[in-house]
């Protein structure tokens, strides 16, 4: 964890800075000095707080993490017919642009090995799939209990596929694909869920 020393708001401002050097330079360049400059305030300071850049690393791989699933769950508590939730749910699983600076950093820790060589980030990345599907699969539950939904497919199976495609799908936004703009993306995820679920869509 992070130096006790420390105050949350100087931490939540130096990840944010950290994130910001992730999605402009790439996480392989990225540099004490460069998240030191971002943030206005010196090397020093960043080592008070994270002993290293692997910890740095860490600490912006679990607050993004926790960052975007609260997204993801607000957006499902503000409304309560499953049809809404899931228009929401998949409207928020995507990065809103190639330069959200959240969902850049978890790609770039996932790309370039953390995911695979360091147990932590491993269980990190497994979480918050494992919550993205139990917020799907509730979603879901609840539209077949409110007769929205005849579900073609077992709901876990539904579930754990909304949340690859939008895995899938965020990849491209991210890295520039003209092919897969967001609004785009939104489509062919809602074709899909519409076809699984049985429900025709929103109207509009």
């Amino acid at each position: 964890m992070a130096k006790a020393g420390g105050t949350l708001d100087r931490q939540s401002q130096l990840v944010d800075a950290a994130m910001e050097v992730i999605r402009d330079r790439g996480i392989v360049n990225m540099r004490i000095q460069d998240v030191a400059r971002r943030a206005g305030v010196s090397t020093g300071t960043i080592h008070y707080h994270f002993t290293d850049i692997d910890r740095l690393i860490y600490d912006v791989h679990t607050w993004a993490c926790e960052r975007f699933f609260a997204k993801r769950m607000a957006a499902v508590t503000e409304e309560t017919d499953a049809r809404d939730q899931l228009v929401r749910m998949i409207r928020s699983g995507l990065p809103e642009s190639a330069d959200d600076a959240v969902v850049v950093a978890m790609y770039e820790i996932d790309l370039y090995g953390r995911a695979r060589e360091d147990p932590a980030h491993s269980l990190l990345t497994q979480a918050l799939f494992d919550r993205q599907v139990a917020l799907y699969f509730s979603v879901l539950q609840l539209g077949t209990g409110q007769g929205h939904f005849a579900l073609t497919a077992p709901a876990l199976d539904v579930a754990q596929n909304l949340v690859a495609l939008e895995d899938s799908y965020g990849m491209h936004i991210i890295n520039g694909n003209r092919s897969t703009p967001v609004e785009r993306c939104q489509e062919l995820i809602l074709g899909y869920a519409r076809t699984v679920t049985g429900w025709a869509g929103p109207s509009e």
